[in-house]
């Protein structure tokens, strides 16, 4: 036996003992041609936080992760979307897009979008237009799907194929990205209130997880009650408040002020929040044990902590640092701190600075948390600083041939 074989069979001995003992290799990201980004890429840790001024293309990322991470939906399309792609979320509402077209960067079709994940599993994404029409290959396997048709049928020749694929799922939580705070109520953007206090508002799919769109809340919520009795003892003891949230067996909500029935709509809307995305996190942990999905299922939230009151980021980090146990996750936000809060409870974390190069494009680095350390900076002065300050003395890695003309984007 030679000695190159003898390397090859310790190195797969190996990394078997180390998938065995649950021990998961870091992912990297890399993306090209979609929306903003012309190219990037970066390591993930057990969470990565982005940071950026407004318009830097936080939200292009993670819509890039999002779409990408789409198609395992259709791997347990019967078990949780009672085998009918209708009633699958629309990728173009999690996406944000109208036409597949607008995913590439300034419309331009010539070059292809490629998303790749590689680590624990390795997963390569591309879509590019061949013949009038889009052509998705996912690990040089061709999807015959357009990214927008979901049929009231199996949908089995795009389940066939996914099921042949890696496992790899992202779910894009986002408040304010579906309108959830809307007091009207229409089929794909309703009110959390209006779904929550009115079952012929919900949808039950998908069955196990809450939906980004928030359409199955009440059913979720049937399964996850406990999150409902710690939001009412917090509100308890911490804000000393009469206010108290109680769940029907249909899953209903219903909402008392000093004991007296009140419409949901007209209580504080950090409550509905609140109950969005722990509701999130801990459905998302249930749905990962449930399908053996352990990190690879990633949790994208997109400014989890907006329009929260302060006191509920302690709940929301708690959640957070149990999830990442077996999650992967991804944060965007602005809040100080709620990133100063994470920022102390989770060792294997990452900080981007997301921001727009000398080109014009979404760029991200590192930022170097030993060296912000060392200068006693807080992530609130890392907010309020200005990016080409930040990019010159914290990014972990400057090429010297960037140029020092970053503006807000």
């Amino acid at each position: 036996m030679s000695g190159s074989t003898v390397v090859v069979i310790i190195f797969i001995k190996l990394l078997n003992i180390i998938l065995m003992r649950g021990i998961y290799l870091p992912y990297k990201v890399e993306i090209e041609n979609f929306k903003s980004i012309k190219r990037i890429n970066f390591e993930l840790g057990d969470l990565t936080i982005l940071i950026g001024p407004p318009g830097s293309g936080k939200s292009n990322i993670l819509d890039a992760l999002a779409i990408a991470g789409y198609v395992n939906r259709f791997r347990f399309l019967d078990k949780e979307y009672d085998n009918n792609g209708t009633n699958l979320e629309p990728p173009y509402i999690i996406g944000r897009y109208l036409e597949v077209y607008q995913l590439f960067r300034y419309s331009d079709l010539t070059n292809p979008i490629k998303n790749h994940f590689s680590g624990d599993v390795d997963f390569n994404y591309e879509i590019s237009y061949v013949s009038g029409a889009p052509r998705i290959v996912i690990n040089e396997k061709m999807l015959n799907w357009d990214l927008k048709t979901l049929r009231s049928d199996p949908m089995s020749e795009i389940q066939s194929l996914v099921k042949t694929l890696p496992i790899l799922e992202t779910r894009l939580y986002g408040f304010d990205r579906y309108s959830l705070s809307s007091t009207n109520c229409a089929p794909n953007f309703c009110g959390l209130q209006l779904r929550l206090s009115n079952l012929s508002n919900a949808r039950s799919f998908p069955a196990s997880i809450l939906s980004e769109i928030g359409w199955n809340a009440p059913y979720i919520i049937r399964r996850h009650r406990e999150v409902i009795s710690e939001i009412d003892d917090f509100l308890a003891k911490n804000l000393g408040m009469n206010i108290e949230i109680v769940i029907r067996k249909t899953g209903e909500m219903i909402i008392l002020d000093n004991k007296t029935e009140v419409d949901a709509v007209g209580v504080s809307e950090s409550i509905s929040r609140m109950i969005y995305n722990v509701l999130a996190l801990r459905s998302s942990l249930f749905y990962t044990k449930l399908y053996g999905l352990e990190k690879k299922f990633f949790i994208l939230l997109e400014e989890p902590e907006a329009h929260i009151f302060p006191y509920f980021l302690d709940i929301l980090t708690d959640e957070i640092v149990k999830a990442i146990e077996n999650v992967n996750m991804i944060i965007t936000t602005h809040n100080p701190l709620f990133a100063s809060k994470i920022f102390d409870k989770i060792k294997n974390l990452k900080i981007y600075y997301v921001h727009r190069n000398y080109e014009g494009f979404t760029d991200v680095k590192e930022l170097d948390i030993e060296k912000l350390a060392e200068d006693v900076v807080s992530i609130e002065e890392i907010m309020f600083k200005n990016p080409s300050e930040i990019l010159r003395k914290y990014a972990v890695e400057v090429s010297k041939h960037e140029k020092r003309s970053y503006g807000a984007g």
